[in-house]
């Protein structure tokens, strides 16, 4: 006999995630829900499935928690000045004057000791 992993909050969890045992296309979910619990044995769960009362297996299922409503935003972060910044841009402007592009956009640096 096979042990499958059972999830401990599956005994408490008001609703489930149902794992798609068939083959998918690329990109599609492994898991269709949030379902209702409508009932539970120790193997068994009894979900309501668009619409229908529907029995799987526990193994089948994960639960699926759900985020409350009062979700605080988060404070913007401050925004701190370098003292550095103008010398950078002042730095970058000259090393503009000495990139060339090829025709395909890159940037081709040379070295100091050739462009001298």
């Amino acid at each position: 006999m096979i042990n499958f992993f059972v999830n401990p909050s599956l005994k408490s969890c008001s609703h489930v995630f149902l794992r798609i045992n068939k083959v998918r296309p690329p990109l599609t979910p492994p898991y269709s829900g949030p379902h209702i619990v409508k009932s539970r044995t120790d193997k068994n769960l009894v979900i309501d499935l668009n619409g229908r009362n529907v029995t799987v297996t526990i193994d089948r299922c994960k639960p699926a928690y759900e985020f409350s409503e009062t979700i605080s935003p988060r404070a913007t972060p401050k925004v701190i000045q370098n003292q550095f910044s103008n010398r950078k841009s002042q730095e970058s402007n000259e090393n503009l004057s000495n990139v060339r592009i090829t025709r395909y956009g890159r940037h081709v640096h040379f070295p100091k000791r050739l462009c001298e």
